[in-house]
């Protein structure tokens, strides 16, 4: 691991750290929960690399794939949510690793835990959460989350502009909330797949498609100025403080450009 930061506000620790190539933040009431949570994300990643070196198909393929034999717990998770989504099973590791950390804190007793990696997030709350979303346009944006009436969930992002992960959509941001990580995960990489630039019906559709997917809670979608959302979510514009609620958005139906008037 390098360098570490852990930082204190409202009530709970958050740790900043990396591990090979994931960059990690993991959150709760307690240091020690947090070191649970790190360690069980750093076992579950050890535990996967001979099962990658093997079968390299993993890493590549673009479609589900299906594994005989006994398997590491997040490669099982991850080729249970890829097949839901339709997407390659990497496309719901990074996801599956964290809902593997989450996991390990709640049975620690973390009544509010968060653990995020490399953009993928497993988290409980108690309280109401915001998570901003980074878009690289003027506008960015992000999710009012009342975590009352979800309880556990994950919550990704893919995007064509601003991501290193494979995209072969035109989406500044898609984001899925899921029952998990790994589902969220694998959803967005496939909703993002069918974004095309400022068309607002095929962010329509996109939407459509991942609310269709059994296990997802929400989806925004964000390209060039067009925002569409569905299900239970409620997207914020985050572009200076205090936060703008696009409450229009809820009144003019499910695409609002937000262009800056000049």
């Amino acid at each position: 691991m390098n360098s570490s930061t852990l930082t204190y506000r409202n009530g709970l620790f958050y740790l900043r750290t990396t591990y090979k190539e994931a960059d990690l933040l993991i959150a709760s009431e307690s240091i020690s929960t947090i070191n649970i949570g790190l360690s069980r994300f750093i076992e579950e990643r050890n535990s996967i690399q001979s099962f990658l070196d093997k079968n390299p198909e993993f890493i590549y393929a673009l479609e589900p794939l299906d594994f005989k034999g006994e398997l590491p717990l997040a490669i099982s998770l991850s080729v249970e949510s890829s097949k839901k989504a339709g997407v390659g099973p990497m496309a719901s590791l990074p996801g599956a690793l964290a809902d593997l950390a989450l996991e390990s804190m709640l049975r620690s007793g973390a009544e509010n835990a968060i653990v995020e990696n490399g953009g993928e997030i497993s988290m409980k709350m108690n309280r109401k959460t915001i998570v901003g979303v980074y878009t690289g346009r003027i506008f960015n944006f992000g999710l009012i989350l009342d975590n009352s009436s979800y309880g556990k969930i994950g919550i990704s992002t893919s995007s064509s502009r601003v991501s290193h992960a494979l995209s072969f959509g035109d989406a500044d941001a898609v984001v899925v909330i899921a029952e998990n990580a790994a589902l969220a995960d694998a959803v967005s990489t496939r909703v993002g797949n069918a974004v095309k630039s400022g068309c607002s019906q095929s962010m329509e559709e996109a939407v459509k498609l991942a609310c269709s997917i059994n296990g997802v809670k929400g989806c925004v979608v964000y390209s060039n100025d067009l925002i569409s959302f569905g299900g239970n979510v409620k997207p914020i514009m985050l572009k200076s403080s205090p936060h703008e609620i696009l409450k229009n958005t809820m009144l003019k139906g499910p695409v609002y450009n937000f262009l800056p008037q000049v």
